[in-house]
């Protein structure tokens, strides 16, 4: 049985670092992804887990009523099954705990997975960033889910209290 549960240690980096090398032309670098968990909430990190097996991660930034998908990453070897869906969906629940109204994001032009992914959960695309990725000079899609679901800020593991 899969669930989504945050990361709020560096016990998952190496199992991270291994998914995002294995996703991307230009993966995060580890120091990044150890700071951001480090962060104290600024960056919130997500890990969809079968068991103890870590099988994706998601990262998003929250800001007022804005959250940002930063990444989307599910192992290479567990994709097609409907967990970057999952992941998803968990992303936007957790932003919405957070106090997100609205989730926005960039997606690589080529990306026709993800493009799929983001508008079958009701993503609007919006604009586009003209060569917003270095490392290839590809467009970047600009997307915006404009409402989250009802979030509940009991279930934010950042939430102060006193």
């Amino acid at each position: 049985m899969t669930e989504i549960r945050y990361i709020l240690d560096a016990g998952d980096l190496a199992r991270m670092m291994e998914i995002e090398r294995a996703s991307f032309p230009s993966p995060w670098e580890e120091s990044d992804v150890l700071g951001g968990i480090n962060s104290r909430g600024r960056l919130r990190f997500l890990g969809l887990y079968d068991g103890g097996t870590l099988l994706g991660w998601a990262c998003f930034s929250i800001a007022f009523t804005e959250a940002h998908l930063l990444t989307l990453a599910v192992d290479p070897s567990f994709r097609g099954r409907g967990y970057g869906k999952q992941l998803l969906l968990g992303a936007m629940q957790a932003a919405a705990d957070a106090g997100g109204q609205y989730m926005e994001l960039e997606c690589r032009q080529g990306n026709l997975t993800a493009q799929a992914l983001y508008a079958g959960q009701g993503f609007v695309r919006v604009g586009r960033n003209k060569g917003y990725y270095t490392d290839s000079g590809e467009d970047a899609l600009i997307y915006v889910k404009p409402s989250l679901p009802a979030g509940d800020p009991e279930r934010d593991p950042f939430l102060i209290r006193e």
